[in-house]
């Protein structure tokens, strides 16, 4: 046992100590995943083959707009007086609902009264023993004139501070009347705007109190009566990590929106976030390419060709149509059979997504 304490146990201590240091040195200087040093690990890549081709081929398109939105209520209509006088009676006050035509209040007005006319007697006539004195006429008590003020919409009555006996001019405004609708508004870019100009509209929203989307009944677009002047443009940055110049997003102003009225049964509230979906039509049978072989916006659009002899990519110009998921429609440039390059020169293999819209 002196033995084993002497000699055995600082030698197992040794070995463990020195297994733990070994641990240490090769967690400092050699991590793990060194085998994988030579990428990127903040841009991950994918596997793709730049020169790969596909064919021009006739396929079904559809496209659609999904638009963040809002659920708002409805603006109400202002209630203002049309006399000038005092208020002598409030039927109705903040809360209450209303009929159109419904009487609110009552305002009283003085009417001036009409003058007393004095006999006139011919002159040369006038025996002054024979003439009774005549008495002043006794000023008449004051006359009023009393008008109702009523409701010039349906709905629920809100805003109102005025009081009974309390003064009234008229055009003041008295309460508002809101008809207790809601509506879901999603805010356009000019170019989402633009892609709607020819469209019938067709939009649904996703509630979150519903479990399938409820259709707008009537969508329209509005658009606002004053345009706020667009930012300065950013100057271009450079990435850190890979030294490309990174273009500055350009949104655009938003000057329209698109209003859903929401149907009666939908349960919502003013603030709820929501999603519109706007169906822009769909294409049967057109020449479609996917979205990450072409380079260009609107109508106008580039793709490349393969030059089997040189290597070379060669650019074709093509008009676009309706874009879809992945795919945009070609209508003129290309045939049908004709191959030409998945990936556009500059176009990521993985930036596959594109934004529904006509062109």
């Amino acid at each position: 046992m002196d033995t084993l304490r002497r000699y055995v146990f600082p030698v197992i201590w040794m070995l463990i100590f020195g297994l733990i240091a070994l641990a240490l040195v090769k967690m400092a200087f050699f991590p793990a995943g060194d085998e994988t040093a030579g990428e990127d690990p903040l841009t991950p890549g994918a596997d793709f083959d730049q020169y790969a081709l596909v064919t021009v081929e006739p396929t079904d398109l559809s496209s659609e707009l999904v638009l963040p939105a809002m659920v708002q209520p409805d603006a109400g209509t202002a209630l203002t007086a049309t006399s000038t006088g005092e208020i002598t009676k409030i039927w109705l006050g903040n809360g209450d609902q209303v009929e159109l035509g419904q009487r609110i209040l009552q305002v009283r007005y003085p009417v001036e009264p009409e003058p007393v006319e004095m006999p006139v007697v011919p002159d040369g006539e006038i025996d002054r023993e024979e003439v009774a004195p005549v008495t002043a006429p006794q000023p008449a008590a004051t006359e009023y004139r009393y008008v109702n003020l009523v409701a010039t919409a349906a709905g629920t009555i809100s805003g109102m501070e005025v009081v009974e006996w309390g003064d009234l001019t008229e055009g003041d405004g008295v309460a508002t009347i809101s008809p207790g609708t809601y509506s879901i508004i999603a805010d356009l870019t000019p170019e989402q705007q633009l892609s709607l100009l020819e469209v019938e509209l067709d939009a649904t929203a996703e509630l979150p109190t519903t479990a399938d989307p409820v259709a707008c009944t009537s969508p329209a677009i509005t658009e606002d009566a004053e345009i706020e002047e667009p930012a300065a443009p950013q100057a271009p940055q450079v990435d850190p990590f890979s030294g490309e110049m990174l273009t500055p997003e350009g949104g655009g102003v938003s000057a329209a929106q698109l209003v859903c009225p929401v149907p009666a049964e939908a349960r919502v509230v003013p603030g709820l976030g929501v999603e519109v979906t706007v169906d822009l039509g769909a294409r049967t049978d057109v020449l479609t390419v996917p979205t990450t072989a072409v380079v260009g916006e609107g109508t106008a659009g580039t793709v490349f060709t393969l030059d089997e002899a040189t290597g070379e990519t060669l650019p074709v110009e093509v008009t676009l149509g309706m874009r879809g998921d992945g795919a945009v429609e070609v209508t003129d440039g290309l045939q049908e059979g004709q191959e030409i390059l998945e990936f556009a020169p500059g176009v990521d293999a993985e930036d596959m997504t594109v934004e529904g819209g006509m062109w």
